[in-house]
């Protein structure tokens, strides 16, 4: 992962990255935090690529964006307020030289319309606003127009993403993304996906020396068999940024118990002329968190980010183990709560999520729709969730 990030941050940024007083995603020194475990997900993933000649891309990556995400719903980004002085230049922003600003505000709640586009505020430009990367797709798509891509070369980068999600043990709104870029002959992409998979297949299961209690299976899904409603936040995410071919898909066996199926990657494929007329460019992404927590049986997205040391004694160095469970928050409380949704306004349930996860800090664990009801006579809509902190 790269450890280059430089960010001094303000309690409002805190409060995003879910540090807040047990967190720590970034150290005294202000430099970003990998957990131990997932580092040790991704090394022996890079030492089993060694069939594809390997670029390592480690330059840092700005985790700012300017301006709008085509395609994706913007309620999904976390929104960036700066002051007229911490503004970046735009010399700054091409360089990667974004990650020493001093955020002012980090809007958790930001106003949207019905389509899920900020509503921009008189004086404030569009091509002005900046978002934390939800993705690491766009430096991978500019990695391809460079002159210094190799075709044939499978280049690496890693790094922190963020985005707003529903509240669950296993949606993240930080998470750590691994993407491999490889630009082949065309005809030749699904030999190529084949053999990336493969590799892939086998770095993971090493991983059972180390974790013995756990048996893993991971297969490729076209993206064509699932509906959208049984995708979880990582992969309809996305499916928002350009078109999918397959996931890459996890099942868990642990003392006779099949875990149901996680969505852990993706895989796509697109054409780009800039290239080779006669080049396709296979991407690959993985989400080293979730992995991470699958094969140490970790059921909460959480863990990863304490400094409990109830946790951090459980993975000496980084060393992958099976996970002995506890409660960072004892005891649990259940309620529910009900309202009715605003006449004629489409409810955004990742945005009331989100200001549960405002409000609530780190406490919440679920957040799920037990409830609907519509009136007959007026067609008024309300809702019951159940809060589980």
């Amino acid at each position: 992962a790269n450890c280059c990030v430089l960010w001094r941050l303000s309690r409002a940024m805190e409060m995003v990255m879910l540090t807040v007083k047990s967190h720590s995603f970034f150290t005294s020194q202000n430099k970003h935090r990998c957990p131990g475990n997932v580092l040790a997900i991704a090394t022996p993933l890079m030492k089993g690529l060694a069939s594809f000649p390997l670029q390592n891309i480690d330059y840092c990556l700005s985790l700012l964006h300017q301006g709008h995400l085509n395609g994706v719903c913007h309620s999904n980004i976390f929104w960036i307020i700066l002051s007229p002085e911490e503004t970046p230049s735009t010399e700054e922003m091409s360089n990667g030289l974004a990650n020493a600003v001093l955020f002012s505000h980090v809007d958790f709640c930001r106003d949207t319309d019905k389509n899920g586009w900020v509503n921009v505020q008189e004086g404030c430009h569009i091509s002005k606003q900046y978002y934390l990367r939800p993705s690491l797709l766009p430096y991978a798509q500019a990695i391809i127009q460079r002159g210094a891509f190799l075709p044939g070369t499978l280049h690496v980068l890693s790094g922190p993403v963020f985005r707003k999600c529903l509240i669950t043990p296993y949606s993240m709104p930080v998470f750590h993304e691994m993407v491999f870029i490889c630009a082949v002959n065309r005809g030749t992409e699904n030999k190529c996906i084949q053999m990336l998979m493969n590799n892939i297949k086998t770095s993971i299961h090493s991983f059972h020396q180390t974790v013995p209690h756990f048996k893993v299976n991971i297969n490729l899904q076209e993206a064509k068999s699932f509906e959208t409603t049984e995708l979880n936040d990582f992969a309809a995410f996305e499916s928002q940024l350009s078109k999918i071919q397959y996931f890459i898909c996890v099942e868990i066996d642990t003392s006779g118990s099949c875990e149901k199926g996680f969505c852990v990657g993706i895989i796509r494929t697109a054409h780009y002329e800039l290239v080779s007329s006669e080049l396709v460019v296979v991407f690959a992404s993985l989400n080293l968190d979730l992995l991470a927590m699958l094969i140490c049986g970790i059921s909460d997205w959480r863990m990863l980010w304490t400094s409990d040391t109830r946790f951090l004694r459980q993975f000496p160095r980084g060393e992958l183990r099976l996970f002995k469970s506890f409660s960072l928050y004892p005891p649990s409380y259940v309620h529910d709560v009900s309202f009715w949704v605003p006449d004629g306004e489409q409810f955004d349930e990742v945005a009331f999520h989100t200001v549960a996860r405002q409000v609530s800090g780190e406490m919440v664990v679920s957040i799920q729709l037990i409830d609907s009801f519509q009136q007959p006579e007026t067609g008024r809509k309300s809702l019951c969730y159940r809060l589980t902190f």
